[in-house]
């Protein structure tokens, strides 16, 4: 595992057109901001990216484009999962053909798999990542799939598996985690809870939020290695008003449309079944772009 996969990454989210198709050019837009923001690494293809409401097609080009653009320039994380093991496997592939440092996959959802056809997935997606370092990506909310302390041990311990993106308000598990695994790579995977998760034992995050704002987080992680809990605190909680906004508009939406307001991607909207972002909300989200954008410079 000789790629450094400690850090701030955002979790890149995916620009659609009018259409409902793929924005190429925003998605190119949006690599070099978030570049430009001196970020560690992107997380490609995972929630925030709406892969599941992607074809796998689809989810190859992200793949593709993104290596085109950030390859060499920051590390490069594919989230590959989906339900079937078959096609985990064929975006795993085409991860390592691009180019990526690691691959990362959610846990099988919707069924009710027992936890050893999820090692056995894991098992069979790592044996089709070319040598590829695995992020196991847990988040129960979402997923349904609530693993046990013992468990993610076990899951973490797997021959390949190199890091561990912990999408869970429990930082009791994540000190716990920690403990139990000095070396492995921790990722806090909640932003508003990011400067607690580090204190937790995380070595860095991947976030949604970070789209827009990556340089607070990278700021955060600096005051705590400076011993600056109060400076950290306060960056927290100037995080945490941005969140508190896009939990009203909702959070991919809003996202969206704050880049939007930044010139970064060209249509503010997800794909459906997501609808766009309520009108009054409009000027809030102007309003924050202008904030960022100031703050950014």
């Amino acid at each position: 595992m000789s790629v450094n996969l400690r850090g701030v990454m955002p979790a890149l989210l995916t620009p659609f057109n009018k259409e409902q198709g793929l924005d190429k050019e925003s998605l190119r837009r949006l690599v070099r901001f978030n570049i430009s923001q001196g970020i560690d690494g992107l997380y490609v293809g995972g929630s925030t990216g709406e892969a599941f409401v992607q074809s796998l097609a689809e989810r190859q080009e992200v793949l593709e484009i993104v290596a085109e653009e950030a390859k060499g320039k920051v590390t490069l994380i594919a989230h590959v999962g989906c339900v079937s093991t078959a096609e985990t496997q064929q975006l795993a592939a085409a991860a390592s053909r691009y180019g990526f440092d690691a691959v990362s996959a959610v846990t099988p959802f919707y069924y009710p798999f027992s936890f050893e056809e999820h090692c056995d997935h894991y098992r069979a997606v790592i044996d089709s990542a070319d040598g590829l370092p695995m992020v196991v990506y847990n988040i129960p909310a979402l997923s349904g799939v609530k693993l046990n302390l013992d468990q993610i041990n076990t899951l973490v311990t797997l021959p390949g598996v190199g890091a561990l993106k912990q999408t869970s308000g429990d930082l009791y598990q994540m000190e716990q985690i920690r403990r139990a695994h000095p070396d492995l790579v921790l990722y806090n995977g909640y932003d508003e809870i990011f400067a607690s998760g580090l204190m937790a034992g995380a070595d860095g995050g991947i976030g949604s939020t970070y789209n827009i704002m990556g340089w607070r987080y990278l700021n955060i992680v600096k005051a705590l290695q400076a011993g600056d809990i109060t400076t950290a605190q306060q960056l927290q909680s100037e995080c945490n008003k941005v969140i508190d906004l896009l939990i009203k508009t909702g959070v991919f939406r809003g996202l969206k449309t704050v880049l939007h307001y930044m010139d970064v991607v060209s249509v503010p909207l997800c794909r459906k079944p997501f609808a766009p972002v309520e009108e009054k909300y409009l000027p809030e989200l102007k309003a924050l772009a202008n904030q960022l954008q100031a703050e950014k410079r």
